[in-house]
């Protein structure tokens, strides 16, 4: 049977093993490390606040089967009140955690996948003969076959690192720690470092709990994520006329999407290029990758993650009422107020002073890091230490071949070795979604069951070559 190890557990090991309960003809058996209570939620999964819902419409959130899947899961699982679930809704993000663990229950049931949670996290992979020895933190080390590197998203740099510790408290550097949030009075003013999605999370879940006070976002270049909506269909003309050089495409981007009111081209534009963007990066070299991330990335981020409309709506209406206020400014300085049990925060845009802003806590939402050769993730680090892996080019995460495949520090391929999610940016770009990682989790899944046949048919080969056993009989 082949031994397969997936190091994560989070929603792109569940669309790994949905593809391989799909494709997988031999037995397999699957240990998954991952030392949250819950498998398959993740992070971003793991929510139980009702104003988090996904960013992405029903019909495109499919784990496993058809397209339909998880909009024919929410329709007999979770009714709503007469009213059916539509192909264009956007559900609770706590609802796709629910849905992951039906298919985990589906796949323990499938008779040629064994799978086994071991509850806590992997730190270092070992060769061991033409396999690999996986070494939890806590318990047995696992022998496989095959490894799956599944870490997902890395957590935002700490801030308030400096702070006293008493007043580090006030730091929430975990910006979905619900408890840390229902401590908090309801009219205490709210300091947020970031103005994204995770930005975007916090200030969504304060606005359902009725929180009054003012909130007071910020960062570079202070841009809020765009809502999803209608989108006008492109011409094939105007899709092949789409250039790969960086400045081009920018230029005919902005061309195309002038004098666009209700938002409608822009959105049919940034769509056609969420599918055309591995194909795009793909044709960059290093210094045009470098360019887009450094010039371009803050805007490709808040036109192409999208909110689902009501999340945008809600924002909007704090923003008109004056409750949100959103900044311009790079965060210089944190200090704590003692005699008032606040913090100051100092924003500076170029060389002067932008703000200076107080508030009862910071909350952290400048997004996960993207530097590989940072990572606090101790496998990560043990396996870049030992030479097994190497960053990308541009350190977004593991350097792979276009099977996802990881690459060791002398340049060799590692057959064995996969990457999955965002640890293989630096190859593709854009996989933070479920629609890319359900593709990409199917690439590695048809490699496995591959390796899984060929070894099956070479074991049956050895057997019947191998010499029959002589029998003497007794005399």
């Amino acid at each position: 049977m082949l031994r397969v190890v997936i190091c994560g557990g989070g929603a792109s090991a569940v669309l790994l093993l949905c593809a391989l309960k799909e494709r997988a003809s031999c037995p397999i058996a699957v240990t998954v490390f991952e030392p949250r209570e819950r498998l398959g939620a993740g992070v971003a999964y793991s929510t139980r606040s009702a104003a988090h819902l996904l960013n992405t419409r029903a019909c495109n959130m499919a784990a496993s089967g058809g397209d339909t899947d998880f909009l024919f899961w929410l329709r007999s699982e979770r009714d709503r009140r007469g009213f059916n679930w539509g192909a264009e809704d956007f559900a609770p993000r706590q609802y796709y955690g629910e849905y992951l663990q039906s298919r985990l229950r589906e796949i323990h049931s499938a008779p040629h996948i064994k799978l086994a949670w071991l509850r806590s996290a992997a730190q270092e992979v070992v060769a061991n003969g033409e396999g690999w020895k996986v070494l939890p933190a806590h318990g047995t080390a696992v022998c496989a076959d095959i490894v799956v590197f599944a870490t997902g998203n890395e957590p935002p740099a700490r801030l308030g690192v400096d702070l006293p510790a008493a007043a580090q408290r006030l730091v929430l550097n975990n910006p979905w720690s619900g408890e840390a949030l229902n401590e908090l009075p309801r009219h205490a003013a709210v300091l947020i470092a970031g103005t994204g999605l995770s930005a975007i999370d916090v200030v969504a879940d304060l606005l359902h709990r009725r929180h009054t006070g003012p909130l007071y976002a910020f960062s570079r270049r202070a841009l809020l994520p765009r809502a999803h909506g209608a989108t006008l269909e492109l011409p094939e003309s105007l899709r092949a006329s789409l250039p790969t050089a960086l400045r081009a495409l920018v230029g005919r981007v902005r061309e195309l999407c002038g004098e666009d009111a209700r938002g409608d081209r822009w959105r049919a534009v940034m769509t056609e290029l969420r599918w055309l963007a591995p194909h795009i990066w793909d044709a960059w070299d290093t210094q045009e990758r470098r360019r887009f991330l450094r010039h371009v990335r803050p805007f490709w981020d808040a036109h192409r993650h999208r909110l689902a409309p009501e999340v945008h709506a809600r924002v909007s209406r704090a923003l008109a009422r004056g409750q949100l206020s959103v900044m311009r400014g790079r965060l210089e300085s944190v200090e704590h107020l003692g005699e008032r049990g606040t913090l100051r925060a100092t924003l500076r845009r170029g060389g002067a002073s932008a703000a200076v802003l107080e508030g009862a806590v910071l909350i952290n939402c400048t997004g996960p890091g993207i530097d590989v050769r940072t990572t606090t993730n101790q496998l990560l680090r043990n396996i870049l230490a030992a030479g097994l892996a190497r960053p990308d080019p541009l350190a977004l995460g593991l350097a792979t071949d276009e099977r996802f495949r990881l690459v060791a520090r002398a340049g060799e391929l590692q057959r064995t070795l996969y990457a999955l999610g965002t640890l293989t940016r630096g190859r593709q770009w854009e996989l933070t979604a479920v629609p890319e990682i359900r593709e990409q989790a199917r690439l590695v899944a048809r490699d496995i069951e591959l390796y899984a046949t060929v070894r099956a048919q070479r074991a049956v080969e050895e057997r019947a070559v191998r010499p029959a056993p002589s029998v003497q009989m007794a005399l």
